[in-house]
């Protein structure tokens, strides 16, 4: 982990498109985990979340294998 205590903003690929309640119960749960600042799936491109995480925390890696673990397909796109 780094030692970086400023959030970083990652862009997440998920393969599946998601409904609105997939949506809204994955930004809730990735939101509330320890070292995520906030997630937010985009509603014109269901398949890009907007992950804003605590790099001192949490790795890029542990937020994508979050999203793996919640059944999805996930990868990283890039952080922003």
């Amino acid at each position: 982990m780094s030692n970086n205590n400023n959030p970083v903003g990652i862009v997440v690929h998920i393969n599946e498109e998601l409904q609105h309640d997939q949506m809204s119960k994955l930004e809730t749960s990735l939101g509330s985990d320890s070292g995520i600042k906030g997630a937010r799936i985009n509603r014109d491109r269901k398949h890009l979340m907007l992950v804003d995480y605590m790099p001192s925390m949490i790795s890029a890696r542990q937020v994508v294998n979050y999203v793996k673990n919640k059944g999805y397909n996930a990868v990283l796109v890039g952080w922003i």
